[in-house]
């Protein structure tokens, strides 16, 4: 033992019974611990009010930013497939066709599309560069996307000076500079623009979960802290009845009431913002991704569909059906059996979609068989008119695949100008119009879950709106109180 250490004072549990009994043994000494252990709690419950409705303001506002950037990488990967897509389109029709060509579009109209989609992939661009995050798999993307552009650019310029072209036959070099640029596409620019929108969807998965459980547990500490205040209030009180034969303290009383106000309505509101943050992500936000997701693969899958007619390969053959399967599985027939098979999986979808049962009023679909991203949209239907709206994007996604059934056949038969009219043609019966049917409804279920989505944040937002300056006035408003209650009766010691 350390010399002198014995004759320090010891600490006994009589010892501290007998210092808090000195330190309470008089009533104004009470009542001023009283008026502190009071003080404690209400700032206790003020700032778990302030914390809990501040993240969770800052939590919506940071998952309306993130998904609008998720919705910026979704669409470039759409604007990337599609530029693909226009391309293969103007070589397949070629700029001067012979007067064999039904075709109901023309080259310049392909080319059209594709500067603005390349317009609207810089946009989208400019928003991924605003996260620093993804600085370096963006400088990979512009540098692999302008030796595509020129690769593009040297295509039609060539197939421009081809007279009397013929379908699907466009000049030599302008077939290689488009299946080089299209192979640079496929193997080095859809991936980096892939990943982008994989990462920044996981990190919206990962900020939802913790914003949510951040408003969950902000709700039940508001409700604690709320309880344990009122607890203390009626405790105070009680003691004030028993010394000064006071039934109520009209002061404290009013102080109970405001805490069991704001206590519960701030639980309320932080719950109920829990549950918009629900409604945003896993109903909207995961359809959102799953649609756009869709379209942008449905597009590389059209963008196949016109690169097959131009250069018939069991490569580009599997490509489509990887994509159709992607974006609609078929039970029993994986992409591999579809591309060797291609008759299966079209007779398996026109039986998967043909069971689909619609209930309109209950807003519901029902012996769901498809897989895929439309199959994930059918079974998260939530909002008013979606689950007409998922049908019916499905029952036109397959109408189009059956005109790749016409498409395919009339190639393989070597019917190769009449291949290409229905593949390029606008008209009822061909592809281009069934894609737009089904491109239209695809969008149209997308809109529903956008504004969905928007409307969950925005009355979060709107409950959290009172919360930035509620909290510092009811916490004011109850210490004033307990003062009104406690200060005369320490008056009484003066």
């Amino acid at each position: 033992m350390v010399r002198g250490m014995d004759t320090l004072p010891r600490v006994t549990s009589a010892g501290l019974r007998g210092l808090t009994h000195r330190t309470l043994d008089q009533t104004p000494r009470r009542l001023i611990a009283a008026g502190v252990l009071l003080g404690a709690l209400v700032g206790a419950l003020v700032g778990v009010l302030i914390a809990g409705t501040g993240a969770a303001r800052g939590g919506l506002s940071s998952m309306a930013a993130s998904t609008d950037e998720v919705g910026a990488t979704n669409d470039l990967y759409f604007r990337l497939n599609d530029m693909d897509a226009q391309a293969a389109d103007a070589l397949l029709v070629g700029f001067h066709p012979t007067v064999e060509v039904p075709a109901s579009v023309d080259a310049a109209a392909s080319v059209r599309t594709y500067e603005s989609d390349r317009a609207a992939a810089d946009r989208d661009l400019q928003k991924i560069a605003a996260n620093v995050a993804l600085a370096d798999p963006y400088a990979r993307l512009l540098d692999a996307l302008g030796v595509y552009e020129a690769l593009i650019g040297q295509a039609l310029y060539v197939d421009q000076g081809q007279k009397s072209q013929f379908p699907a036959k466009p000049p030599a070099e302008a077939l290689s500079a488009y299946q080089r640029a299209s192979s640079m596409m496929h193997s080095s620019i859809l991936p980096i623009a892939s990943a982008i929108t994989a990462t920044d969807s996981a990190r919206v998965d990962d900020q939802y979960a913790a914003d949510r459980g951040d408003a969950r547990t902000y709700a039940l500490l508001a409700l604690v802290a709320g309880l344990l205040l009122l607890a203390a209030l009626a405790a105070v009180n009680w003691y004030l009845a028993r010394r000064f034969r006071r039934i109520l303290a009209p002061a404290l009383a009013a102080a109970a009431l405001v805490t069991l106000v704001v206590a519960a309505t701030g639980t309320v509101a932080l719950w109920h913002v829990a549950g918009q943050f629900k409604i945003a992500k896993q109903d909207a936000f995961d359809s959102i991704n799953a649609l756009t997701r869709a379209r942008a693969v449905s597009y590389d899958a059209n963008a196949d569909e016109s690169r097959w007619l131009l250069d018939p390969t069991a490569a580009l053959q599997n490509g489509f059906f990887a994509k159709a399967s992607q974006i609609a599985a078929v039970p029993g027939v994986d992409a591999a059996g579809a591309a060797a098979d291609p008759g299966a999986y079209y007779d398996g979808l026109k039986s998967a979609v043909s069971h689909l049962r619609v209930n309109s009023g209950a807003n519901s679909v029902a012996q769901v068989r498809v897989g895929g991203f439309l199959g994930t949209e059918l079974n998260n239907v939530t909002f008013p008119d979606e689950a007409q709206g998922a049908a019916t994007t499905v029952r036109d996604f397959e109408a189009y695949v059956q005109d790749d059934a016409v498409i395919r056949a009339d190639a393989n038969r070597g019917d190769l100008s009449g291949a290409v009219a229905v593949d390029t043609g606008t008209q009822q019966g061909e592809s281009n119009y069934a894609y737009y049917q089904y491109d239209q409804a695809l969008t149209h279920i997308i809109a529903i879950n956008e504004d969905a989505f928007q409307a969950a944040i925005a009355d979060g937002q709107g409950v959290l709106e009172v919360w930035a300056w509620l909290p510092y006035v009811t916490g004011a408003a109850v210490l004033l109180l307990v003062g009104a209650g406690l200060y005369p009766r320490l008056r009484e010691y003066r």
